[in-house]
């Protein structure tokens, strides 16, 4: 028979953890023979902390056989003479301070007497502390049971107090008003697999898509975006047009839906009939704009059009420029002169057809200029056929389809 008490055994073999500064200061915890302890301030942690600068996930401890192994997660950790930083793993070969933020543990076999040089009781004889040091920690239960229950009730106030204090955003309908905001044409918002709101949808171009995305991550809304654009939209009506025997020469983004097809359509009957198919209408865009370059060489104008007098710029809902003649241009029209109406903002603005941007001149006929114009001779009904026939065939680009 062995003269070893096994109680004895199983008793000087006890680990134990214990928090030696802090708010939490006395708590202790037996670790078994096999177990992973997660430490910080995160409620899914094993040991919670609330001290100053504990991080979420602060630290990992691990015992397997009797040996202890510590590992930094989510920010570093304070040893003695060096400091372990987030993922680094270590194995604790004694028993030593571990401070995370503003609170230190320490882990160990419970007679160690390294125990007393890390929490000491200065108000006893050393005697005394090593006879407490080797009493069951039993006897102090009731105090840290009581701490405890005290840092769960502040821990639940706080859980349940705090979020009424922020704001009560509801992330569909903050993902309405930047879909308005934005301009995001045909948007359509519905919600994922896991209840997550989609906002679906086509925005201008590439800019409003990323500034849209940086705004949704600055105000952290749990939201999904699934965004094309005009120029996008542009692209894939070039390619169903080409596969679908009507190729393009150029594709452009108008706004809201509708895309301007530029190109030798032999057959505008055909072309007609073809971009009310499934596949032109599985694109998303609402309506194709031809531009008819072969209709423009049969016309043949007998004279080309010369500059025309911007007088008015209307504004609102559905701008356009006024010329001389009383001859409305809008987004996408031809100004005889001057060029393609590319935008209608601050300025009117125009392109080229050396493909330069310029802004077009409002020019308002003054008093003295109607009073002039009343005294002229008409002009003959042949110079105004040629007149009328030369704007005509700057216009049979769009005028026929503009809205």
């Amino acid at each position: 028979m062995s003269d070893v008490d096994p109680k004895t055994e199983e008793t000087a073999e006890r680990r134990l953890l214990r928090i030696v500064s802090g708010l939490h200061a006395g708590a202790c915890r037996e670790l078994a023979e096999r177990e992973m302890i997660l430490v910080g301030s995160g409620d899914d942690c094993d040991i919670v902390l609330a001290d100053n600068g504990v991080a979420h996930h602060h630290a990992l401890i691990c015992v397997v056989d009797g040996r202890f192994q510590l590992r930094a997660l989510d920010a570093p950790l304070q040893l003695e003479g060096r400091t372990l930083h987030p993922g680094d793993p270590v194995e604790m070969d004694r028993l030593q301070r571990v401070g995370l933020g503003e609170a230190a543990l320490a882990f160990g076999l419970e007679d160690d007497p390294a125990w007393l040089a890390l929490a000491p009781d200065e108000e006893q004889p050393a005697a005394v502390r090593a006879r407490r040091f080797t009493e069951p920690i039993t006897r102090r239960l009731p105090l840290v049971a009581a701490v405890a229950v005290l840092s769960l009730a502040s821990l639940a106030i706080f859980v349940a107090v705090v979020p009424s204090a922020e704001s009560k955003i509801e992330p569909e309908a903050r993902l309405q008003e930047l879909a308005r905001e934005f301009q995001v044409s045909g948007r359509k918002i519905e919600k994922d697999v896991n209840g997550k709101p989609v906002l679906a949808g086509m925005v201008a171009d590439a800019a409003a898509r990323r500034d849209l995305q940086e705004r949704v991550a600055k105000e952290e809304l749990d939201v999904t975006l699934v965004l094309t654009t005009g120029e996008d939209l542009a692209i894939n009506v070039s390619e169903v047009l080409r596969a679908g025997g009507f190729p393009a020469e150029r594709t452009r983004y108008l706004g809201r839906g509708r895309v301007e097809a530029t190109g030798y359509f032999e057959d505008p009957e055909a072309f007609t009939a073809f971009v009310q198919t499934g596949a032109v209408v599985a694109t998303g865009v609402r309506e194709i704009v031809p531009i008819n370059l072969a209709d423009v060489e049969e016309e043949a104008p007998a004279a080309a059009a010369g500059p025309v007098r911007i007088v008015s710029y209307e504004r609102g809902e559905d701008p356009y420029l006024l010329d001389e003649h009383g001859n409305e241009y809008r987004v996408g029209m031809e100004i005889p002169g001057e060029g393609v109406l590319n935008s209608l903002g601050k300025h009117a603005m125009v392109t080229t057809p050396e493909g330069d941007i310029k802004r077009i001149a409002i020019r308002p006929i003054r008093e003295e200029e109607k009073a002039e114009a009343e005294e002229d001779v008409p002009a003959s009904d042949d110079q105004t056929q040629s007149r009328s026939r030369a704007w005509a065939t700057e216009q049979a680009r769009a005028a026929r389809h503009r809205q």
